[in-house]
């Protein structure tokens, strides 16, 4: 097995379940379809960003991003496959600083991000909502700091939202799940950090991976009508010595998203390395990774897609067969 980079004129700076998205070296933005071999990406010549890039992609049948324009102003783009345009719809309106789309149980979401009096908050609202300047759907949820570092969020087909990262009022690492309001999820052993959240193909596993005692944790969501926090149960894991705090920032650990199987895989900062970790049905396996600072990882057309940096990796999915 060989790890393939994806041919760009630019940088990847969005992951999200099949999709890529990025920005051009003439600034432009491109997205592309995640497969093996590589198909060449739609470059939206009209779409000027800033030099953040593309902040989020989520997929569809028309998938939608969001960023800032050349202008400084959020925008959410909506892009045709099978057209190098793009239909734009300002976010002046919510008064944001940061924007991803979302979904949640299918229904399309925008979460943004809002400094109150010094301090962050994310806020929920329906697609259209966000574009009209409605309100939110729910409270809002404090964030221990700028949106890039303090949490993560997955991109369900059928599953609720889940979020995951320095969120709350204590600032600690924790989940949360999103039903109409936001509810948090019990995890136990506490995680000192949590840096990843994906889903099984199909709807049938919610997970939530990060580092409790410096090794890695991964927690399942139980899909149980519990009241109060929703519960979840702590998954056996292979003994890592994970990197605590990666050269070049990025995440110690990245669980894979879309993946088939009923066992996580994930990709792990180590002190030999990246490694990529599946469980075979008998024991757990490591491959060698691109090093570099880990930021998302999915599975799709057959392979393992995995964003480095700014670089997108591919390798055919060891898992598959």
């Amino acid at each position: 097995m060989d790890w393939t980079r994806l041919p760009v004129p630019g940088r990847v700076t969005a992951l999200q379940r099949g999709l890529c998205a990025g920005v051009t070296t003439e600034g432009t933005v491109f997205v592309s379809h995640l497969r093996l071999p590589h198909a060449n990406p739609t470059t939206y010549d009209d779409v000027l960003v800033d030099s953040f890039g593309v902040l989020g992609v989520a997929p569809g049948p028309e998938p939608w991003l969001t960023g800032r324009g050349a202008d400084g102003r959020l925008q959410l783009w909506t892009a045709r496959d099978d057209d190098t345009t793009v239909e734009s719809s300002s976010l002046d309106g919510i008064d944001a600083m940061w924007a991803a789309p979302a979904t949640d149980a299918g229904t399309e979401l925008l979460l943004s991000c809002h400094l109150s009096e010094g301090s962050w908050r994310l806020r929920t609202y329906d697609r259209q909502s966000a574009i009209a300047g409605g309100a939110p759907k729910a409270r809002d949820l404090p964030l221990a700091g700028p949106p890039d570092t303090s949490f993560v969020l997955g991109c369900p087909e059928k599953d609720p939202l889940v979020v995951a990262g320095r969120l709350g009022d204590s600032g600690a690492a924790t989940a949360w799940a999103f039903s109409g309001d936001w509810r948090r999820i019990h995890l136990s052993r506490a995680p000192s950090a949590l840096t990843s959240v994906a889903y099984a193909w199909g709807g049938r596993h919610t997970w939530i991976g990060g580092v409790a005692d410096g090794s890695a944790a991964v927690y399942e969501l139980l899909p149980l009508p519990f009241r109060g926090p929703l519960r979840s149960f702590t998954l056996p894991m292979p003994h890592l010595e994970l990197v605590h705090i990666p050269d070049g920032g990025g995440r110690p650990l990245v669980l894979v998203d879309d993946t088939t199987g009923d066992q996580p895989v994930f990709v792990a900062a180590t002190g030999r390395g990246n490694r990529l970790c599946w469980h075979d049905g008998a024991e757990w396996k490591a491959f060698p990774a691109p090093d570099g600072p880990l930021r998302a990882a999915c599975a799709s057309g057959g392979a393992v897609h995995l964003l480095v940096g700014q670089t997108l990796w591919s390798i055919e999915d060891p898992t598959a067969g």
